[in-house]
């Protein structure tokens, strides 16, 4: 299952999430990245393979934003 939302959710999230961040500050994303579109406004298509860290520990990105704002979607890559 994916996830798709706007950008300011899915920044909020890894913020919350206490996400692992590169040297330039920006969310480390492993595996199938997001997809940015224009739809309402930037919105962002997060595939079920993208992954975040925390802590060097891999999590799944569409899990953890499924609990917040945005909608749960099937997408197919």
């Amino acid at each position: 299952m994916g996830w798709i939302g706007n950008n300011d959710e899915l920044q909020r999230a890894l913020q919350a999430a206490g996400a692992d961040r590169d040297e330039e500050g920006r969310f480390l994303i492993y595996g199938n990245p997001p997809v940015s579109f224009l739809g309402m406004g930037e919105e962002y298509v997060v595939p079920d393979g993208a992954m975040y860290s925390v802590g060097g520990e891999k999590k799944n990105l569409a899990e953890l934003l499924a609990t917040g704002g945005g909608m749960k979607v099937h997408v197919i890559t």
